[in-house]
């Protein structure tokens, strides 16, 4: 991942609390366990969840709500229960990825039958949740999430879109197999890649080095990358 500095810090605090997790109980206190992450689509949150799991050994399990969900009065929230204790029982990262499909607001939600009670279920499972690893809840929307979730986690940040020093890193890091030409006008690469996010901007650097690498050329030049990036903005346009 390439993120800015503050970022980075907070992943790497998440990290550090964990390994030290002995050392933070002796004098009662907790790691941070419970993270929400938001922030625009495509900007790593759900692979920050997988580098929290690669960096403290634990395997990942990753909720999918549509398969948890039910139209069987109260199942829903049975199948929940059932989520957090299978975290309970084996040390895991907890990914509750895109949260917001079950935790937008009680206030505006026009269904108050299951939904509701899906909503209150988490709630108390956040409350509560004092597994061995850490839960780790991403949403692209959380102006939409009820408010009562922030309170329940113990971090809450944003991973942004790429700046231009993260930009120029992640194009250069995904082309790290292949020779950059040295013509290459980075001011220009990255005033073309602002406001996209880290996802399209590691695209337009893999398309560039497959159009150099079909036509049988070693080293990726500007017009490689002008093309990948020009047919990304065309297709977001459409």
């Amino acid at each position: 991942m390439v993120l800015p500095p503050e970022v980075e810090e907070r992943f790497a605090r998440v990290e550090r609390e964990y390994a030290a997790r002995e050392r933070l109980s002796a004098y009662g206190l907790r790691p941070r366990k419970r993270v929400l992450l938001h922030g625009p689509p495509g900007c790593g949150k759900s692979l920050g969840a997988k580098r929290l799991a690669w960096n403290t050994t634990l395997p990942l399990m990753k909720v999918k709500f549509d398969a948890l969900l039910s139209s069987y009065f109260g199942e829903s929230a049975s199948n929940l229960r059932t989520v957090f204790e299978a975290a309970k029982e084996r040390p895991c990262v907890l990914l509750l990825d895109e949260c917001d499909f079950i935790a937008r607001s009680r206030s505006t939600d026009r269904d108050v039958g299951e939904a509701a009670r899906v909503v209150n279920a988490l709630l108390q499972f956040l409350d509560e949740y004092d597994a061995p690893g850490i839960l780790v809840a991403t949403t692209n929307v959380e102006e939409s999430l009820d408010e009562a979730i922030f309170r329940r986690f113990d971090d809450v940040f944003k991973v942004p879109l790429p700046g231009d020093r993260e930009i120029e890193q992640l194009f250069r890091t995904t082309l790290s197999a292949v020779k950059i030409s040295g013509q290459i006008d980075w001011a220009t690469v990255i005033g073309s890649l602002k406001g996209l996010s880290a996802a399209y901007t590691v695209k337009a650097a893999q398309d560039a080095a497959k159009a150099a690498v079909l036509v049988g050329r070693k080293t990726v030049e500007e017009e490689d990358v002008r093309l990948a990036i020009d047919e990304i903005r065309r297709g977001k346009s459409l």
